[in-house]
């Protein structure tokens, strides 16, 4: 893996057909979480990807699609327009120097624009091709653990411990489907900022999905790329 810290010699050497850009926020995690819980979990789980498949590691986006949590202080947001922006800007910047896929790896589950966004630039020959994987898409308890729950807060007692704060945990599962943040926004359904079991977390847990997570972005990069070059040039996108 040639790494963010790489020289511009050791990257021009380094013969990379994929870099992997993580995608974090910026947001409330109700009392328990730090605001950049999402950025961490994108840091660690991203560095082990690409360590894994070999691709060159991008710093993942601190800032994304937080509109959800409106409301709550310390949480900054993009519009879906800018992130879309961000995203092909930072495309362009790495077709420029020979990579061939640009790996976005999602931790944030407002990011909606990101599917339109890589299908777009997909679909009409953009290079480098767009992958975009989902890393909760790859741990099967999530439900009904969407925000601050029993799942970030294990990955984060794993992660880095000293961040959580143990006596404000809060337990919070509302009696709406998650679809209803578009009606309501996080604080009209949970005032505490929380959608799930927090209390139920540990960092053997949050080891277990941590892997859970990493192993499941690798099998699904590896199967699309195998895709992507058995593709007759007819009809390669």
């Amino acid at each position: 893996m040639v790494g963010s810290e790489s020289t511009t010699y050791e990257i021009e050497e380094g013969n990379l057909a994929s870099a992997i850009l993580g995608i974090g926020s910026f947001e409330q995690h109700s009392h328990h979480l730090p605001v950049e819980t999402d950025f961490i979990i994108a840091e660690k789980v991203s560095r082990k990807v690409a360590e894994r498949i070999g691709a060159f590691y991008l710093n993942p986006l601190p800032y994304s699609v937080s509109l959800e949590h409106i409301g709550f202080a310390g949480t900054v947001l993009l519009k879906p327009e800018t992130l879309k922006r961000v995203i092909w800007d930072i495309a362009e910047s790495v077709a420029r120097w020979g990579v061939k896929y640009l790996v976005l790896l999602n931790f944030h589950g407002g990011n909606f624009i990101l599917n339109p966004t890589a299908r777009e630039w997909n679909m009409t020959g953009g290079a480098p091709k767009i992958i975009l994987l989902d890393f909760y898409n790859g741990i099967k308890d999530m439900a009904p653990n969407l925000h601050a729950g029993e799942v970030e807060t294990s990955l984060l007692l794993f992660l880095r411990p000293e961040s959580v704060r143990d006596k404000l945990l809060k337990d919070h599962v509302p009696d709406l489907p998650r679809s209803d943040l578009t009606h309501f926004g996080m604080k009209g359904i949970s005032p505490e900022g929380v959608w799930g079991y927090a209390s139920r977390a540990s960092a053997e847990k949050g080891r277990e999905w941590f892997y859970e997570g990493v192993s499941y972005l690798v099998e699904r990069y590896n199967r699309i790329i195998e895709k992507f070059q058995s593709l007759p040039p007819a009809i390669s996108i």
